[in-house]
């Protein structure tokens, strides 16, 4: 205070001095009242407490307010100090709580691919000779560009040029042995993703592996994988014995434990073509698939379709419905354009049924 004000007499202080020590007889009853009025409430350390668990929704509206303002109070000191930087920073977390809303955007872009995607066209898989003859009997450009597509498979010798350049080449062996041959005798091409292990009596798989057909898938799975090559298994019907008369060939196939090959695959091929548009063809893709996903997720199904399984001529429309009836339970097709014994083969019904999946897609 000022000069002046130093130089009043005693008796000038009188009133003042009553003054403040009315007002300070008046903070006990001002703080009885406070703890009156919050006498209802919490104890003090229960605010506290309840303050932290409040961003976690476990105590509502009464505590909420209480430990704002100590809260402000305590956080003033430490900013003169040279460690109060470090409080805020331990407190902020509750802020990046909120953090987790940002994955909503990357969902909506993961989600993104699904919105714009084209009807699902499963994937087919051919030999080379049947991509030939399908162009030698007059194949448009526009269905051979609809096969020329990364995710077809089409199997080709390393010696030999892709029919398709944009096709997947995939080689096929008939045994173990011959895989083992080639990789060692460097006969797998360099842009070779996947090789098919077609074990069964008809290729004329070696005895040894036929009799113990699971295990070999899995040495083949294991020496296709260590050499960065994807594994198509396609053990045949045949594995589990002679077709039976109620052409149930595929539960026969799963009873003698050959789904088991699907462990080790990356593709598991199954070979039911000759039920190709019937009732049990479909029954046989549903069941494959849910079996296949118990037993390998992550494994892809394909059916067997083709243009004479077996010898017996088929037609376009068979191939359609067998197509038709299982397209949304498989992720691909084998579609198999075999020679007959006099050496011809069936292209015209691959070249309608491939029309067919085109006017379809489109």
């Amino acid at each position: 205070m000022s000069g002046p004000n130093r130089r009043l007499r005693p008796g000038a202080l009188v009133a003042p001095l009553t003054l403040v020590a009315a007002a300070a007889s008046l903070v006990p009853i001002a703080a009885g009242a406070h703890l009156v009025t919050e006498g209802d409430s919490p104890p003090i350390t229960r605010v506290v407490v309840s303050n932290t668990s409040a961003v976690h929704g476990y105590y509502p509206w009464p505590t909420l307010k209480a430990p704002a303002a100590p809260a402000a109070r305590q956080r003033k000191p430490p900013q003169r100090q040279p460690q109060a930087p470090q409080h805020p920073r331990r407190h902020r977390p509750a802020s990046k709580r909120h953090r987790p809303a940002r994955p909503k955007h990357p969902s909506k872009h993961t989600e993104r691919p699904q919105v714009h995607q084209q009807p699902h066209i499963p994937a087919l898989m051919l030999l080379d000779h049947a991509v030939l003859d399908i162009r030698a009997a007059g194949a448009s450009p526009s269905l051979l560009n609809f096969v020329n597509q990364p995710q077809n498979l089409v199997s080709t010798a390393r010696a030999k040029a892709k029919p398709l350049k944009d096709a997947t080449r995939i080689q096929v062996f008939n045994s173990y042995a011959t895989i083992v041959h080639a990789l060692a005798h460097h006969h797998i091409a360099a842009d070779t993703r996947a090789v098919v292990y077609d074990n069964e009596l008809s290729t004329g798989t070696p005895a040894a592996e036929v009799a113990d057909p699971v295990r070999y898938c899995r040495l083949t799975a294991r020496l296709l994988h260590r050499h960065g090559l994807e594994y198509i298994a396609s053990p045949g019907f045949d594995l589990s014995g002679p077709r039976p008369s109620t052409g149930e060939w595929f539960q026969q196939f799963v009873r003698a434990g050959l789904m088991e090959c699907g462990r080790y695959a990356d593709y598991l091929d199954i070979q039911d073509q000759l039920m190709q548009g019937t009732a049990i063809y479909s029954q046989d893709a549903h069941a494959a698939a849910k079996l296949l996903h118990r037993i390998n997720p992550r494994a892809k199904l394909l059916m067997g379709l083709s243009t004479s399984p077996s010898g017996l001529l088929a037609t376009s429309g068979r191939l359609w419905r067998a197509y038709q009836d299982t397209k949304r339970s498989v992720n691909g097709y084998w579609l198999n354009v075999p020679h007959n014994v006099a050496g011809s083969s069936r292209p015209d019904v691959a070249l309608q049924f491939l029309q067919k999946m085109i006017t379809q897609a489109r």
